[in-house]
């Protein structure tokens, strides 16, 4: 909601909308699990063991919270955080007539410091006990103060802010589940500062010991959460309506394989090469996997990302496809740092330079015909990303060209395009490349007042400055094979065009292979 309209008697916002017809998710796990194909699945560990895609929502979430947790939480500090369990039946249920998120009006003259934050479905851990209690589903959190048509004639009170609210919590038949400090820094762990202390960051950007309170609404198909935290000069809310993960991507037959979870879209144009190298981070090693691959942004298109969404949609398609889960965690840095940005600079987009600034998930998906396919995700708090890998070994796709030939298509067109092959992203020439490279030597042999330009290219995949200066390093790489060869240096130029001279479409496989070139250009 914007500021404007927010500035209301502090009233329960009696909205027309009916509540949903579900049962009750906390109290039938069974409806829970049926929410979508991979709520009771669990995806395979390259080390044996079983991760969990997808939980069901049960009365006691003490053991999911733990399962989803991984090795535990932390603070901080470093210190172990509780995760406790909450029995939802002890909430009285409730019939108001709610409406839809964030459920209530501010008091006059308060309202959202920012524009609110509304995800379709993520996770927040709710302050209870003396730890936290994870809670998923559709969510609004902000930082509250007064509204922006006020701040001239009226000054914050956490007192009347908190009256007020709580006022409306009671109205709507909340129960009032916690009391207690914030402990701020319980968010910004280890494990949770992205995800909660990054996406979450207006719902506990408050002092460290600010005043706190959980209320729970418990109604026949849903359960809302309040988490109200209030200091001297302002407060946060943060609202989670309750409900059942549902899957939304898909895993598909045909590449990339992967989809976007609804309400997403590519932040940039996702970016494919026909045949590459991207190192897979296993734990222990890389797994350096040639073949196709795909790299995509992924980005929420009108409410605020949810690293939470996109995992769980990842996990679901990785289950359906019946991956394993090769490594899960952040790469360690020294690790990340053996790869330059001439490799990471075209999979920046999805994966970024520094593989260790994030939490990664890397999966192994073995298919039916015999290919395997490799995934690396990138979840951040503010978009996530992946990298598709689809092995396959090298296919030559261009033919070598004998003297005779060159010189004809010089003579006719002035130019002609050379097979020469180098290793991935570098200048280095491979060894396949030099029986054309001495098809070139016996044309410049047999016509010693022949002068060549050998002009590099490349296709439009990736950053244009990289590519210029691959395309130029090629093009000398080229040159000083045939100088090496004896040919006269003065008798040859090197140049590179980078992306700027394509001669076909560049959206297609084949086409990106022809703009993919070594030229030889007569010099007059």
């Amino acid at each position: 909601m914007r500021n404007g309209n927010l500035a209301a008697a502090c009233v329960l916002a009696m909205m027309l909308s009916a509540c949903v017809g579900a049962t009750d998710p906390a109290g039938d796990a069974a409806a829970g699990a049926a929410a979508g194909p991979s709520d009771d699945a669990t995806i395979p560990r390259a080390d044996g063991a079983a991760a969990v895609a997808a939980l069901p929502e049960t009365d006691d979430a003490g053991a999911d919270d733990a399962a989803r947790s991984g090795s535990g939480l932390e603070d901080k500090e470093g210190n172990p955080i509780a995760l406790v369990p909450f029995d939802i039946q002890s909430v009285p249920l409730s019939s108001a007539s709610l409406g839809e998120l964030p459920f209530f009006s501010m008091p006059a003259g308060y309202g959202p410091v920012n524009r609110p934050d509304q995800r379709s479905f993520a996770r927040f851990p709710f302050r209870l006990g003396d730890g936290l209690h994870w809670v998923e589903g559709a969510s609004w959190n902000s930082l509250l103060g007064i509204d922006r048509d006020h701040r001239g004639d009226k000054e914050f009170s956490p007192r009347e802010l908190r009256h007020n609210l709580e006022a409306v919590f009671e109205q709507a038949g909340a129960k009032q589940v916690f009391e207690g400090p914030l402990q701020r820094d319980f968010y910004y762990g280890p494990q949770l500062e992205a995800e909660i202390g990054g996406g979450f960051i207006e719902g506990v950007n408050l002092d460290a010991e600010a005043a706190t309170t959980v209320h729970v609404i418990r109604q026949t198909g849903r359960n809302i959460w309040m988490q109200l935290s209030t200091h001297s000069h302002g407060a946060a809310l943060v609202v989670v309506e309750e409900r059942p993960f549902e899957a939304s991507a898909r895993w598909s037959g045909a590449f990339p394989h992967l989809s976007l979870p609804a309400g997403y879209a590519d932040g940039n144009r996702p970016k494919q090469r026909d045949f590459d190298m991207y190192p897979f981070w296993t734990g222990s090693g890389f797994e350096e996997v040639e073949g196709r691959t795909y790299a995509a942004d992924v980005r929420a298109r009108e409410r605020a990302n949810s690293m939470h969404e996109v995992r769980r949609n990842l996990e679901a398609m990785m289950a359906e496809a019946g991956g394993v889960l090769v490594f899960e965690g952040r790469i360690p840095k020294e690790a990340s740092d053996r790869y330059d940005s001439d490799l990471k600079g075209f999979y920046s987009d999805a994966t970024g330079f520094g593989w260790d600034d994030y939490e990664s998930r890397v999966y192994r998906v073995d298919l039916a015909d015999g290919r395997q396919v490799w995934v690396h995700a990138a979840l951040d708090y503010l978009s996530s990303g992946w990298v598709v890998a689809e092995r396959k070994g090298f296919v030559q796709t261009a033919a070598l060209l004998p003297a005779s030939a060159l010189k004809q298509q010089l003579d006719a067109d002035g130019r002609v395009a050379i097979q020469v092959n180098f290793a991935v992203d570098k200048a280095d020439i491979l060894p396949d490349s030099q029986p054309q490279i001495d098809q070139v030597l016996a044309l410049l042999r047999e016509d010693p007042a022949l002068r060549l330009s050998v002009d590099g290219h490349t296709d439009d995949t990736g950053n244009a400055g990289h590519n210029q200066r691959l395309s130029e390093a090629r093009a000398q790489s080229v040159v000083a094979a045939l100088v090496a060869q004896g040919i006269d240096a003065s008798r040859l130029e090197a140049k590179g065009h980078g992306q700027s001279q394509p001669v076909a479409d560049n959206d297609t496989e084949e086409g990106r292979a022809k703009n993919r070139r070594v030229e030889l250009v007569r010099l007059d």
